[in-house]
């Protein structure tokens, strides 16, 4: 056969076998592999603190002392602007506020959003549940809760100070909201704390 005739057939076979190729990619279905949920750190952060303990209703023990665990971010969404994402990142708290004239103490957990604000200054919000060993009858320099279950709140600025470390100002709250009984005096604190990051 002439090799000018072979050359013709090799070179439209290859004509043939590209085109095919590139209509198969482009007919093909494109293929994505789910990224693997993040993993979540339950204990990223440690803070202590120091807190004015319960000044609208005085026990007469004023220090209370605060320690308190943060996981990792919860991550529901992903969301790139960053005054949106922090409420679809927040991070599981755990701690206690432990009174150390021996009054009303508690033990709480719940989420924990924190919100740029500018450069190393941010917001920190948390809410969640807190269960206390206050009195159930009048006491003296005593506050019943009302009942052993409670909400809490807090909310406060703070500073990163660096890559590791961050100081906050804040304010927290705990109460039942009248949910167990009328009697709802609550706890209010305010102090600081310390956290380091891992």
């Amino acid at each position: 056969m002439d090799s000018r005739v072979v050359g013709f057939v090799v070179a439209l076979a290859c004509a043939a076998l590209g085109v095919g190729a590139a209509s198969a990619d482009v007919l093909a279905p494109e293929t994505t592999i789910a990224e693997p949920a993040p993993y979540v750190s339950l204990i990223q952060e440690v803070r202590l603190g120091a807190y004015a303990h319960n000044l609208i209703h005085d026990e007469d023990a004023p220090v209370d002392l605060s320690v308190e665990t943060l996981s990792s971010p919860v991550v529901f969404a992903n969301v790139a602007n960053p005054w949106v994402s922090w409420f679809f990142n927040p991070r599981i708290n755990l701690g206690a506020m432990v009174n150390t004239g021996g009054k009303t103490s508690y033990a709480f957990t719940g989420l924990t959003w924190r919100i740029p604000v500018y450069g190393p200054v941010f917001f920190e919000g948390e809410f969640g549940g807190a269960v206390n060993n206050a009195v159930r009858q009048p006491t003296p320099d005593r506050v019943d809760m009302g009942c052993g279950l409670t909400f809490r709140e807090s909310g406060g600025f703070g500073v990163q100070l660096s890559q590791n470390v961050d100081f906050l100002l804040s304010v927290e709250h705990i109460s039942h909201a009248t949910f167990c009984t009328h009697i709802n005096p609550g706890i209010t604190d305010f102090g600081f704390r310390i956290g380091y990051k891992f």
